[in-house]
């Protein structure tokens, strides 16, 4: 009877070791595999993006399924090491789950929207309290 209970013993702890190492992917990972992902589904753009900024992030699981929603930036890219300039920039939200012990990322949802251009409006000179304009 102690042999059944310690075997049991060493398969509960194995189990809970196994499900404990399931690989959760961090917001930037998550959202560069977004990227990838659109860039891989809009090959026809002569430019593909890279991520530029993680901007909100939530991930849950429960055993070893994972979900995440990640909104992020991306960037127009310069082959892959630098960022286009002034290329377009896109705001996206990502939602991904992730199924089972090391498997990979699937996308349930992806929309991206081009971020309005900034414009740089000049800064004009302002009067100062100790300018004067008095000339009298």
């Amino acid at each position: 009877m102690k042999t059944l209970q310690k075997i049991a013993l060493v398969v509960g702890c194995l189990s809970l070791a196994v499900v404990g190492s399931s690989s959760q992917q961090s917001p930037r990972e998550v959202a560069s595999a977004a990227v990838d992902h659109y860039n891989y589904h809009n090959a026809t753009r002569n430019s593909p993006f890279k991520l530029l900024q993680v901007t909100e992030a939530h991930g849950e699981g429960v055993n070893t399924r994972l979900t995440y929603a990640v909104n992020f930036l991306m960037k127009e890219q310069i082959c892959d090491c630098s960022f286009k300039e002034n290329g377009v920039q896109m705001q996206c939200v990502a939602n991904a789950e992730q199924s089972g012990i090391h498997a990979q990322l699937r996308f349930t949802g992806l929309q991206c929207h081009q971020v309005p251009e900034q414009v740089d409006v000049p800064v004009t000179a302002r009067p100062t309290a100790n300018d004067s304009t008095d000339t009298t």
